[in-house]
């Protein structure tokens, strides 16, 4: 089994005033998640860590026991670890929903969501919205997951290209997140893993400002010192503006 090494940092920003992301390193579930919340009266924050603590109880609580409880709209017939993160995840959509729901002041709360389980030599890469993942592996970065974004749906129905999406008024409306609903589709990619790997989960303050070759050069020391390079990371972001929260979890694995 791989041998894993995990750290995350956050920061406010330079313009916000409060911080709404959330993350989570639990090297012992072998679970690590990013959050991005949204919503006023600093109800981002409360929907992101309330993400965190649900998905991480839910993935606690199904790795101890053979008595889980599922679902019921989840597949049955899923791999398990693919099937722990999808649960987690809409477990957790259910309870921030809920609790917008039965609080006035929570109103309209929620919060993207990407996360890594690994279970003997696979990565399985679940997100909800526009954070992201990437791998980072010989030297070379990958983006593994696929916007829930309007503007992801433009350039892939080809109404806008790539470039123009950056100063686009509608760039930050995303088309999926937990709690905007009562349920959820939570997308899963499977990534069997290779000595060396980095995985790279950020919020949007990071990817926005960031190109992928900058987050590869300054995320390669991560085998060596995961959390100096998530604060390298974050450093740079806030140099080029800083215009949001930022947020970043770097987990590599290696063979012993």
């Amino acid at each position: 089994m791989m041998q894993i090494k995990a750290d995350g940092q956050s920061d406010v920003g330079r313009v916000r005033s409060s911080n709404e992301d959330a993350w989570g390193v639990f090297p012992d579930l072998r679970f690590f998640t990013v959050a991005d919340g949204m919503g006023g009266h600093a109800a981002g924050e409360i929907a992101s860590h309330m993400a965190v603590d649900t998905m991480h109880d839910f993935i606690q609580s199904s790795a101890r026991s053979s008595e889980v409880s599922w679902p019921a709209d989840v597949d049955s017939n899923l791999p398990l670890p693919v099937k722990r993160l999808v649960a987690a995840g809409k477990l957790a959509n259910e309870k921030i929903y809920q609790t917008s729901h039965s609080n006035p002041k929570l109103g309209g709360m929620g919060t993207t969501m990407v996360s890594v389980l690994m279970d003997q030599d696979t990565a399985y890469v679940a997100h909800v919205g526009d954070s992201r993942a990437y791998l980072i592996r010989d030297g070379k970065i990958q983006r593994l997951t696929e916007d829930h974004s309007l503007m992801n749906d433009y350039i892939s129905q080809g109404l806008l290209k790539i470039e123009e999406a950056g100063q686009h008024p509608l760039r930050h409306v995303i088309t999926r997140a937990l709690g905007s609903s009562g349920k959820v589709d939570v997308d899963v990619k499977t990534v069997p893993l290779s000595d060396g790997d980095a995985f790279l989960l950020c919020s949007d303050g990071l990817s926005n400002l960031l190109t992928d070759e900058e987050m590869r050069i300054n995320g390669l020391d991560s085998l060596q010192d995961p959390r100096a390079a998530c604060q390298r990371l974050i450093d740079l972001a806030n140099k080029k503006g800083g215009e949001d929260n930022v947020t970043v979890v770097l987990i590599t694995s290696a063979r012993p």
